[in-house]
């Protein structure tokens, strides 16, 4: 934005940190494999089932980012976050109520996937905001790594609560998102121009609809996939490939590797540039799902885990500072929610990845789906614009 911006402004690292730990509470759903281990072996869900709601939630918060960054626009990010957390911690309060099949699809994955989204859509482009676009990625990978680190945070509580019963741990974290968000939001608000940072809307749809733009979401929707899959499934992944079970350990290693990444890949975006940052990032995506396959033994595939973690995470880093390099800063929440919108369809792959295991009894076939994919995005990758190409 504004280069004159003084780097480092007392209130925008408020805002900052404020939008990190909104964000480590957000990251609550990446804990769901405990969740969906829990209905598995308690209360005899299918593993397809099981990750059902997941793929509900993923699907509603990736459509929800359109509107929600929209909101965010227009209204600024304090009212947006409140919304999310009512949301979101309804959905988990009401899923603990009404524990059936649907009920939990729907309301867990509508819910607080709307909330969530509401949130995430705020927090970056307000703390964005504060700083000059040379800090734009270390900013996002900042606040974005609150979602990375929230299951390593998280888990190991939740994984106590689930033991004592699902129904408690759903009602005791929507609880929690009441609390933590609404305490945190009143923290978080936009840059003084902020409100200035807006388009036609028509200059608006031409940029998404162009192929440059098309590009860079079927970028974003490959590389997600591998992502968004692994956490599902990580947990039955490590036990079904080695034998060992280890759910918490699995699940926080993931987390810890995914938060580390947020903040890395916003630093290597600034660093290297954005288009460089994105194919560096396939690479590890790729490493770690090649390692998975190999992996006969629980070293391996818990450096696997963490290679695909770190990968992961690293594309909410580099993906704000490119969505505002490529495309303008100009209405960033609403750019920003369509690039995200891609999770929409990466969020069918961990449902699919339940299908092929149930098939094969193996998630080899599912793995080698997502090398595709990263392949692919790894080909579209070479496509991507500078902003003085767009």
């Amino acid at each position: 934005m504004n280069g004159s911006k003084p780097v480092g402004s007392r209130t925008g690292w408020i805002v900052t940190v404020a939008g990190f730990a909104i964000n480590v509470l957000v990251g609550i759903p990446y804990t769901w494999s405990l969740f969906s281990q829990a209905l598995v072996h308690q209360h005899g869900w299918l593993h397809s089932t099981a990750a059902a709601p997941y793929s509900m939630y993923l699907f509603t918060y990736a459509l929800s980012m359109v509107p929600a960054g929209h909101l965010q626009d227009r209204f600024g990010p304090r009212g947006v976050v409140l919304l999310g957390a009512v949301l979101a911690g309804a959905g988990f309060v009401l899923s603990g109520v009404w524990m059936t099949t649907p009920a939990v699809i729907g309301l867990w994955g509508i819910l607080v996937g709307s909330g969530m989204a509401c949130c995430f859509a705020a927090v970056t482009p307000a703390a964005m905001s504060w700083f000059p676009d040379a800090r734009h990625g270390l900013i996002s990978g900042i606040v974005v790594t609150g979602v990375g680190i929230s299951a390593f945070v998280l888990a190991p509580a939740v994984s106590a609560l689930v033991g004592r019963g699902v129904r408690l741990t759903f009602v005791v974290c929507g609880i929690t998102l009441w609390a933590g968000i609404g305490f945190l939001s009143t923290q978080v608000r936009a840059a003084p121009d902020g409100a200035r940072r807006r388009e036609s809307a028509t200059a608006a749809i031409a940029t998404v609809r162009s192929a440059a733009f098309v590009r860079f979401w079927l970028t974003f929707l490959c590389m997600t996939a591998a992502g968004v899959t692994v956490v599902t499934h990580v947990t039955e992944i490590m036990r079904v490939h080695t034998g060992v079970h280890r759910a918490a350990l699995s699940v926080a290693i993931f987390a810890g590797s995914n938060g580390l990444g947020r903040i890395a890949g916003g630093a290597l975006a600034d660093r290297l540039g954005r288009s460089t940052a994105i194919q560096v990032v396939i690479g590890g995506l790729l490493a770690g799902l090649v390692g998975m396959l190999a992996a006969a033994e629980p070293t391996l595939m818990l450096a696997s885990i963490s290679v695909i973690g770190l990968s992961y995470g690293a594309i909410f880093g580099v993906f704000p500072a490119a969505t505002a390099e490529f495309f303008g800063p100009e209405s960033f929440g609403l750019k920003y929610g369509i690039v995200f919108s891609a999770i929409a369809v990466s969020g069918t792959f961990p449902w699919l990845a339940g299908l092929l295991f149930e098939r094969f009894a193996s998630f080899t076939p599912a793995l080698l789906v997502l090398v595709a994919m990263c392949v692919v995005a790894l080909g579209l990758s070479r496509t991507l614009p500078g902003r003085e190409n767009r």
